[in-house]
């Protein structure tokens, strides 16, 4: 073999190394942006979110359907252990709003669950607390707003789902405590 031939065979090897290399990135490339457009189509079908800047920045912060979803529903659960109890009308109030918000058997439904059984800790509603302006401030600002306005109406129906004597003292002080700093942590 000729210096010519050797070094035409190194150079495509040189080549092909080169353009596997970059074949390789831009499969890798593609497979993210098919999992990023994957995650968005999740979150969409989950969240009932439209807005297709508010899902790529959600998905941005690494929030999952199922972290929302269950990032979604946790208010509900601190107002039904507001008083320290959740009685039945509560925990049916919760299931009910949940219903619409989780699949059913999906990981964020066993989660309710198991939070419809004990008191959520301090730790759970300051960490919401902290999340819930992040992740507020990342959507855009009318779907914000509707969610937070849907969010409020939700646990107050959670919190009169115990009734009162005619209407009266539907709402506990612990309750409207609840829904206060819920609503501070929401920016309303």
């Amino acid at each position: 073999m000729s210096d010519a031939e050797a070094f035409n065979n190194r150079c495509r090897s040189l080549e092909n190394a080169f353009f596997s290399d970059l074949d390789q990135k831009l499969i890798r490339e593609l497979q993210e942006k098919l999992t990023a457009e994957e995650a968005v189509s999740k979150l969409r079908a989950e969240s009932g979110i439209q807005d297709e800047a508010t899902l790529k920045a959600l998905q941005g912060l690494g929030i999952t359907p199922e972290a929302l979803s269950a990032f979604r529903i946790f208010p509900l659960v601190a107002v039904a252990w507001a008083d320290g109890q959740a009685d039945a009308m509560e925990l049916t109030a919760v299931r009910m709003i949940a219903q619409r918000h989780l699949a059913a058997g999906s990981e964020a439904s066993k989660l309710l669950e198991r939070w419809l059984k004990e008191v959520p800790t301090e730790e759970m509603i300051s960490t919401w607390e902290s999340c819930a302006g992040a992740v507020f401030s990342s959507i855009g600002s009318k779907q914000s707003q509707d969610l937070r306005a849907q969010l409020i109406e939700e646990v107050n129906d959670v919190a009169k789902a115990s009734g009162g004597v005619l209407g009266f003292g539907a709402t506990s002080k612990s309750e409207s405590d609840t829904i206060a700093r819920i609503k501070r942590a929401l920016g309303l």
